[in-house]
């Protein structure tokens, strides 16, 4: 049994191609019936550190345009996402400076280990309800890498945050 709080948070637009990568993640972790609580969120604002507040262990999906191959998946960390220009979106606050802003302003109430996965998209110009093949293989990965984690006894100790590698 799970004694940690744990939540998987998919972030993105569930009408565009290969936004909605992060929010399927969340949707195929919670179809595995796993010990956990699945949110979906259609923004990064201040909602995300809403979402976040009790849990002990909480796993962010979105998806991303950085330049890199379709269908990459990796975790990084906030001071990644928080400093990168490239992160820049159409949001209106980037989720880096969400989760900053949240770890400085409560941090005994945010998630003790926090891991953040990002997709790279192929397409996100389509209205539809189908990713590209590329990223619904990745997101297939990304709720494997999840899943496994969620399953694993424990939960590691102390703040989290220090990981950023690229999965694939």
């Amino acid at each position: 049994m799970n004694d940690f709080r744990t939540i998987v948070l998919g972030i993105g637009n569930p009408l565009l191609q290969d936004d909605r990568a992060g929010l399927e993640v969340a949707r195929r972790v919670f179809e595995l019936g796993l010990s956990v609580d699945t949110q979906e969120l259609y923004t990064v604002g201040f909602e995300v550190m809403d979402r976040l507040m009790s849990y002990d262990r909480a796993f962010i999906v979105d998806a991303c345009r950085l330049g890199n191959k379709p269908g990459t998946v990796m975790e990084v960390r906030i001071e990644d996402i928080f400093s990168s220009k490239s992160l820049a979106s159409s949001h209106a606050i980037t989720l880096g400076a969400t989760l900053k802003t949240a770890y400085q302003l409560f941090p005994d109430e945010m998630p003790g280990e926090l891991r953040i996965f990002l997709i790279e998209v192929e397409r996100i110009d389509e209205f539809t309800d189908i990713m590209s093949p590329c990223v619904d293989q990745a997101v297939q990965e990304t709720v494997d890498i999840i899943a496994s984690a969620i399953s694993s006894k424990g939960c590691k100790s102390g703040r989290n945050m220090s990981c950023c590698r690229h999965i694939l």
